[in-house]
Formats: structure tokens, sequence, C-alpha cells
């Protein structure tokens, strides 16, 4: 019985070596949110987004990380993303089409946090940011979503609806077990602000952290698959295909190859 013992627990241990250990696959992410996806407070304008892409180069040396969104923002290579400043959850809803269906397999989400500063919609957040993680879902199959719950803010009246916000969405996670949703917590505090609301270079230090951990728990777990097979000439203005672009000058913009396209014009309009 006590060799039988062993061997289960032997078998056991090199179940998880091989799920902690195992390659991640070529990586296709979208940062998506609003100004602190964007990296507002960060002295490079590149937030969590380089410091993340960094972390995962550096665990697996020649991985494929491709970064993608409508604009391009920082000074980093790569430095695509879907996140729209002073935007709230509604207009987040409709950006996210600028760039889904290059069909990611990881998204980051962080959003809401300007529906608790001006006070819109807080009755009705919950849902839409709901609708926006089973859009996301819905368009990319087989994609993680990784999702931040709104980071603390140094302003108790935001941070009160915040607070609430939170609960609704801890609700709705739970409410998606089964699919490949996961929370993803950061512990934000006075020291990590650059002012009201924006994390400094520690803040979105923390952040990158809880993204590079999220995205290893959602490999242990199964959930990253190879990205879909997308050509990148059928979709510009995506940022597909662009991981191995030279560092830009920091200008933030949205690709010229939606200019006068219908669907950009039509959000733009927000």
């Amino acid at each position: 019985m006590l060799y039988l013992h062993a061997i289960k627990c032997a078998f056991a241990l090199t179940y998880t070596l091989v799920l902690v250990t195992a390659s991640l696959p070529p990586l296709r992410i979208m940062p998506l949110g609003d100004s602190i996806t964007r990296g507002t407070g960060s002295p490079d304008i590149t937030g969590y987004r380089h410091k993340l892409r960094s972390s995962l180069l550096n665990h697996q040396p020649g991985l494929d990380v491709d970064m993608i969104g409508s604009l391009q923002e920082g000074e980093m290579a790569d430095n695509d993303h879907e996140g729209h400043s002073g935007k709230l959850l509604s207009d987040i809803r409709k950006y996210l089409e600028l760039s889904i269906q290059a069909k990611p397999n990881v998204v980051c989400l962080h959003a809401g946090t300007n529906n608790m500063d001006y006070e819109v919609d807080l009755d009705s957040a919950g849902e839409v940011m709901e609708d926006i993680i089973d859009r996301v879902l819905e368009a990319s199959e087989g994609v993680t979503v990784l999702v931040a719950p709104v980071i603390w803010a140094n302003d108790t009246r935001m941070q009160a609806n915040t607070d609430s916000f939170n609960k609704k969405l801890a609700k709705i996670i739970e409410g998606m077990d089964g699919k490949q949703v996961l929370s993803v917590p950061i512990n934000i505090t006075l020291g990590y602000l650059s002012d009201r609301k924006h994390p400094n270079e520690r803040g979105y230090g923390k952040m990158a952290d809880a993204w590079f951990q999220a995205v290893l728990d959602a490999q242990g777990r199964g959930w990253i698959r190879e990205p879909e097979s997308v050509g990148k000439d059928e979709l510009p203005g995506t940022g597909l295909g662009q991981s191995k672009d030279a560092e830009t000058n920091g200008a933030s913009r949205v690709r010229s190859p939606w200019i006068g396209k219908g669907l950009y014009n039509s959000l733009r309009l927000l």
C-alpha cells in the first residue's frame, strides 16, 4: 500500500510540474479598457503593457507575443492596444469591435474607472461589463478573458462606487464558471497612484505582475491555446502580426487603414 501511495504521489507531482513548466503557445493579447490600459501616469505611456510583454519574453525566450488593438501608444515594440482614454463601459463595448476580429487568445480587461468617477450608468455598469465579456467570448473562440476589478482610487466618493461595482463584477465572474474567465485582483494603494485614479510606474508594475501570473495560471488550467489563424493583410488597423515591430516614437494614433472606414468613423463620434 505504501508503495502504491508513493507511486500516486510521484505521478501527481510529475503532472503538476508538467502543468507549471508547459510552454506557452504564441500569445495574441488584446489590452482592453480605458486610460489605465493606455498607460496614463507612466513616464513612457506604456503602463503595464511593456512590463507584461517583457515578463512573458523573459519567462519564455523566443515566445511570440503579439499585442493587438487599433491604437498605438508608448515607447515600446509592438505597442498596440485598445485602451480609450476617458471612455465609459458602453463606449468600450463598441470600441472592442475595432480589433476583436483579430482573434486574440488572451484579453486583459480593466474597465469601468470612468463610470465610477463620473457616476454614469452605475446601476447598469455590471450588465455592460458582462456584455463586454460575453462579446469577447463569442467573437474569439477559445479566448481566455482576464478581468481585473477596478483598481483603488484616492477619492472617497469614487471608491464607494468602485466597491459596489467590484462586488457585482465578482458575482458576474462567479456566474461564468465553466468559461475561460479569470478574476485578476490588483492591490493598488496610495503609494502606487500618480493621481486620484491612475497608477504610477510602481502601480503599473503591480498590474503587469498580476496579469503575468494570471496568464501562467490560465496556462496551468489548460486554457490558453494557439490563436486562430488570421491573415494580417485582411485585418489592417488591428496590430495583428506586429510583434517584431521596432520601437516607436511614442505617438498615439489610430492606424491609418481605419480612417475613412464606416466602423471607425461611427465609433469615433462617441
